[in-house]
This record gives structure tokens, C-alpha cells and sequence, in this order.
């Protein structure tokens, strides 16, 4: 499986870093304050701890220089100090509960966490002249496949599901390596350009066609027998107009933390699993219907 990786900015480039590119919170503290020094030389220690609430003007030079830690609620107004917002707080708590922590068990832990909230942030998105990645379901298998089982053309052909032939796996493999959504690593392997993909500026005929193409490879699998790997279920619920927004928010929310939730996977990803969320009404609005028939 294809990690997250931290990797902090360049030195002296002048810029604030990333708190997502640390997996170290003295670290990011270190490079934040070099690079804000680099944008404002009148910003100091001293500037820090005023702005933070710190009683201590050192108190930030002695924690990067790990001679004092970071309790939760001077990390808290550490978060006011350098500005962060939004996931990028989340991640820096997190950051600093993962860099004090010594039981093994909930130091992994913490990094799945971290390496769930990178992924968020590592999604390439997919368009303009790339939009023909979307035109069949075979392509996203294809990239897949072909990055963790590490077979030609013919090898992957041999274990898609559906069926497909190695001169269609061949012409996929040419087509990501055009759009550069695919490339090739110093021993000749397949490589991710991007670790994840999202769809960008895309025709929404092209993304309705995809859709119905995985809509019916969901429904040849429910003639199959049922097996661990496949879940097909449903629900049919009553809900107001509120709530439907709501429910889209969860649905989106799930593929996220989906999508994420791989980047944590400690063990080597073995199979591709194609994940349909669909929510489509099956009667009129009440209001509206009444609406019109008043």
C-alpha cells in the first residue's frame, strides 16, 4: 500500500511549512519558526509567547530543543501562535500527543491517525486533458493492480474481475502512462504518480457513464454467490428535506475517511475493492407535490 510521507519543505525557502508534512511537532515547530523568521525578522521568541499566552519567553525554544513538553493545553495556545485552522489543528494535537507518547500500542495508533489526516491532503485531482482516465472502469483497476501486484499486461488481465484481455490491460497501461497517472520506477515497476485520485473539472456525462458502468459490475456480482469480500446492502428510509443534506454530508464524509483509512493500512494491500454509495429518492417530495396540487 502506498503511504503518506512526511516530508517537510526545503530550508530556507521562505514559506510557512505544512503541519501535514511533519511527522515530528518539534520539528514543525523548528521549521515554522526558522521560516517565520525568514518572513518577518522582527518576529521572536518573545513574539511567540505573547501571542501564544505563555508566561516564559523561552518556553518555545526549550520545547523544540526537547528540554520541556508540551502539555494539551499549552499546545492548544500554541495552535493560536502559529495560526493553524481547521484539520491542520486536529493534527497538530495529534502530532504532539504521538511525539509524548511511549506505549507502543497507542503510539501506532496515533500515527494511523496522523497518516489518515495526511491522506486527506494527498489527493491529486483529475481533469482537463486527463478527464479520459474516467471513460471505463478498467483504468482504475488497471492503476491499481498494476502498482501492487507488480504483473504485465498479461498477468493482470488474468485476475480482473470481470474478465478482460491482455491487449485491452496493455492499452489501459499505455493510457495512464500518457497521462501520466502511472510511471515507471528505476528497476522498471510501476509507480503511482499520485498516490490518490479525485475527479477535478470533468464533463458530468463522462462521470454518469463511469457511474453506470460500476453499477452494473455491482449488480453482475449479486448473480454471483455471496463471499467476504462483497457486501451489497440497502436501506429505505423516510426522512424530512432537512436531512438530506445532512445524510450527503455522511456519504461524502465516509468515502473520505475510506480513501484514508487505507493510507494507515499497516499490511500490504492484497486485492482492489470497488465502493459504491448511492442515495436516490423513490417518491416526490411531499412538499413539493403538495405544492403544485394545492
Amino acid at each position: 500500500m502506498n503511504k503518506a510521507v512526511a516530508t517537510p519543505p526545503p530550508p530556507n525557502s521562505g514559506k510557512l511549512p505544512e503541519v501535514f508534512s511533519f511527522l515530528d511537532h518539534r520539528d514543525f515547530l523548528r521549521e515554522w519558526f526558522d521560516a517565520k523568521r525568514k518572513v518577518s525578522r522582527a518576529f521572536s521568541y518573545r513574539t511567540f509567547a505573547r501571542k501564544a499566552g505563555f508566561a516564559s519567553h523561552a518556553f518555545l525554544s526549550e520545547v523544540i530543543q526537547g528540554r520541556r513538553n508540551l502539555s494539551m493545553e499549552s499546545a492548544e495556545k500554541c495552535v493560536t501562535a502559529l495560526g493553524l485552522a481547521g484539520d491542520a489543528i486536529r493534527y497538530f494535537l495529534l502530532l504532539v500527543q504521538y511525539g509524548q507518547e511511549v506505549h507502543p500500542e497507542k503510539r501506532r495508533d496515533l500515527l494511523a491517525d496522523l497518516l489518515r489526516l495526511q491522506a486527506t491532503r494527498s489527493v491529486e485531482r483529475v481533469g482537463g486533458k486527463k478527464t479520459e482516465y474516467f471513460a471505463h472502469w478498467i483504468h482504475m483497476a488497471v492503476r491499481e493492480l498494476a502498482v501492487l501486484s507488480g504483473m504485465d499486461a498479461k498477468g493482470i488481465a488474468a485476475i480482473l474481475r470481470p474478465p478482460s484481455t491482455a491487449a485491452e490491460v496493455g492499452a489501459s497501461l499505455e493510457l495512464l502512462e500518457r497521462l501520466e497517472l502511472l510511471r515507471r520506477g528505476p528497476d522498471g515497476s510501476w509507480e503511482y504518480s499520485f498516490p490518490r485520485l479525485t475527479t477535478g473539472d470533468v464533463d458530468p456525462e463522462v462521470l454518469r457513464t463511469l457511474k453506470r458502468q460500476m453499477i452494473l459490475l455491482a449488480q453482475d456480482r449479486l448473480a454471483e454467490p455471496e463471499s467476504t469480500d462483497t457486501h451489497i446492502s440497502s436501506l429505505t428510509i423516510s426522512v424530512s428535506r432537512r436531512r438530506i443534506s445532512r445524510i450527503r454530508e455522511i456519504l461524502d464524509r465516509t468515502r473520505r475517511e475510506l480513501l484514508a483509512e487505507t493510507a494507515a493500512d499497516e499490511d500490504p494491500a492484497d486485492q482492489v475493492l470497488q465502493v459504491n454509495f448511492q442515495l436516490f429518492p423513490l417518491s416526490e417530495s411531499l412538499e413539493r407535490y403538495r405544492s403544485r396540487h394545492a
